[in-house]
């Protein structure tokens, strides 16, 4: 159930409705003629025949809403959202072209998914080596479009890149798009010749669809203000993406998560030219992000669903290996295949249960599981780095590696993982870090964390007698698994995850790479022996001392051209979401401990202009390596022989302390500054 948004009061500028359109979650949707031209074209009705939520219909039987009606919803809510934004001070001129503008950029957002969604972009992420070994057979147009792009045709894609390049050259879509630009009332518009109005397309139409930037200068300062706005609505904590797919799929599955969008209405304003949140629109921003999380842990995680999408990503890697024209195949599967082109493909590979699992009758059970809590700290380590998108090419090795040892094919491995919100929103006065509902999501999600094995009910399960012991360097690792008892199946999870992880590092020093929690690691350590010289009393650095000093590293270690690899970004001055995140992550595995000291701060979800002094008492962390922390520094290192994927990993960790040393003037004036 969702509230219907027709009590939201009309500020934006008037657009002509040509037709009506009667939608499940939101009521009546009123589209304009060019809309309904885009709708009209093959390449959007194509998305009529791509399910939403992929193989989830095999569990939950009403889940067979479309990218169709999605992106529908998705264009009705983006006006919703601008509906809601306050007007205490002017912040744009919004005409009704440039409503018009958002709105198409909205409905063409997904143009360019591929059948079932995300479980084809899956086998992209788990097989990368596709996209290099076809990549000069893809169409000289797309290439040639990607190279103007600046981007790499021979990189893995995402569904972005060709939604990018349908805009900018389906001829349908470009034939409505260039009659919609020649007609409407904008003088700048009006004056364009075809070249300025396909250039128009490109740079402001497609750029705002796929989430990008408006930076050409080509157009007036308005649209690239517009970009940053709309960047907001269709990206982040709460944006219109997220709210029709959560309302969206909640209805279809039979979930009875409520999304009351009225909530929002005068709790967003625009910021330093940035869509803001006000302190009193979080409640809403809690409800999004409860419901993302039941439908993640009940939907996206469903046994069917999971195990299909695992079955349907190996099957498809066999076979487009075996096409002889497969970079054609998989282009014409992103811009010309609906699911049941897929299916059929699927069905016609000879594989003898795909049609079982297809119709359910597959006997499928789950015969094993690590959970994250269960395991050791070390062992979470290497779970976190596997379940990292830039190592999911790891994951069909691991799965090698578990058959092999069991001696059974039907097996497939899943990472259960519930990504943590992004807290990236920005609010008026504040930000989401201290935000405690989400705080706690994020912990929560922990509960779900773990790998899990399926396979045929029908096999017995027997662990090789000679895999208790783990044969391969097991004096290394026995105490990672001492708290597994006598379950060998987990241990020997665990002992494959740690072996996965140390090819991971191996592949980090090939590429000048270290891993983000390795990363923080080493700076904490840095810091802590900074510290505990210059006094033995210290209850360790704050978060921003450890920021500050990571930044510092950080640009230290380019010169050397070493990358962080991992979700962490330490470019802004403040403390951004993504490093909370990874401290957060760190505390949670246990490789790092908090102290905590009460001191009196400035309110951060208060306005300035609050009457009450907006000061509160509040817990000021203090943190530390813990024991594990320091063990698995020290551990590592003393492999550095024993372990080959360790001895060049460990040359980066050299270069690191190398450059702290170099720095350490800088870091201790950091420590001064922020320890007053």
């Amino acid at each position: 159930m969702v509230t219907k948004s027709s009590t939201y009061l009309p500020r934006l500028p008037k657009l002509d409705w040509v037709q009506g359109i009667r939608d499940p979650i939101w009521g009546e949707i009123g589209i304009t003629e060019v809309e309904k031209k885009i709708i009209q074209t093959e390449t959007f009705s194509r998305l009529r025949g791509i399910k939403q939520l992929s193989f989830a219909y095999l569990a939950f039987p009403g889940a067979v809403h479309s990218r169709f009606e999605h992106s529908i919803g998705v264009m009705h809510m983006t006006d919703q959202l601008l509906k809601s934004v306050k007007n205490e001070e002017p912040h744009i001129e919004m005409g009704s072209e440039h409503r018009q503008l958002l709105r198409l950029a909205a409905l063409l957002h997904d143009i360019g998914h591929p059948p079932f969604s995300h479980a084809m972009e899956n086998l992209f992420s788990y097989y990368p080596e596709i996209w290099r070994e076809v990549k000069e057979g893809l169409p000289t147009d797309f290439k040639d479009f990607m190279v103007s792009r600046k981007k790499d045709y021979g990189a893995p894609r995402e569904h972005e890149d060709f939604t990018d390049y349908l805009i900018c050259t389906d001829p349908a879509i470009q034939r409505v798009l260039k009659d919609w630009v020649k007609t409407t009332n904008d003088d700048s518009f009006m004056k364009m010749e075809e070249e300025q109005q396909v250039a128009f397309i490109k740079d402001v139409v497609a750029k705002l669809a796929i989430g990008e930037e408006v930076t050409s200068q080509a157009v007036s300062d308005t649209y690239r203000k517009l970009g940053k706005i709309f960047k907001g609505v269709m990206s982040g904590d709460i944006d219109a993406d997220k709210i029709d797919y959560l309302a969206r799929d909640n209805y279809y599955c039979g979930l009875p998560y409520e999304l009351d969008i009225t909530s929002l209405r005068e709790q967003l304003i625009v910021d330093n030219g940035e869509l803001t949140l006000l302190p009193n629109g979080i409640k809403f921003v809690n409800t999004v992000i409860l419901a993302r999380y039941w439908l993640i842990t009940e939907v996206h995680q469903n046994i069917w669903d999971t195990f299909t999408t695992d079955k349907a990503v190996e099957l498809l890697n066999r076979k487009l290996k075996e096409a002889p024209e497969r970079a054609e195949l998989i282009f014409e599967i992103f811009t010309k295949w609906q699911d049941s082109n897929l299916v059929e493909f699927l069905v016609k590979s000879n594989d003898e249960n795909i049609r079982k699992i297809l119709t359910t009758e597959y006997d499928i059970k789950e015969i094993g599981q690590l959970d994250y809590l269960e395991a050791h700290p070390y062992v979470r380590v290497a779970m976190q780095v596997l379940s990292e998108t830039e190592n999911h090419h790891h994951i069909p090795k691991l799965q090698e590696d578990l058959r092999k040892e069991i001696g059974r094919d039907d097996l497939f491995i899943h990472i259960n993982r519930v990504k943590s919100p992004s807290f990236a929103m920005k609010v008026k006065g504040g930000n989401l870090l201290r935000n405690e509902i989400l705080r706690g999501i994020s912990e929560e999600s922990l509960k779900n964390f773990r790998i899990v094995i399926y396979g045929e009910n029908n096999h017995t399960t027997k662990i090789n007698p000679n895999v208790s012991f783990i044969p391969e360097q097991s004096e290394q690792i026995d105490d990672y698994l001492e708290n597994l008892g006598k379950d060998e199946l987990k241990k020997l999870i665990a002992y494959l995850v740690i072996r996965r992880y140390r090819k991971i590092c191996e592949e980090c020093s090939e590429q000048k790479l270290i891993l983000a929690s390795d990363f923080l690691l080493l700076v904490m350590e840095i810091i802590s022996d900074i510290l505990r010289k210059r006094n033995s009393n210290s209850q360790g650095p704050t978060r921003q001392i450890i920021y500050q000093v990571a930044r510092l590293i950080q640009k230290a270690i380019h010169e050397d051209e070493i990358k962080i690899r991992g979700d962490i970004n330490l470019k802004d001055n403040e403390i951004t979401p993504s490093f909370h995140r990874e401290i957060r992550k760190h505390e949670q595995i246990g490789l790092i401990s908090y102290s905590r000291r009460i001191d009196q701060l400035k309110r951060e979800d208060m306005t300035d202009d609050f009457e009450v002094n907006p000061v509160v008492f509040r817990f000021d962390r203090r943190f530390t390596l813990s024991t594990y922390g320091i063990k698995k520094l020290n551990k590592i290192r003393d492999l550095r022989t024993a372990v080959p994927e360790y001895s060049e990993y460990l040359k980066i960790w050299d270069i690191i302390t190398s450059s702290a040393e170099k720095n350490l003037s800088g870091i201790e004036r950091i420590i001064a500054e922020n320890s007053q």
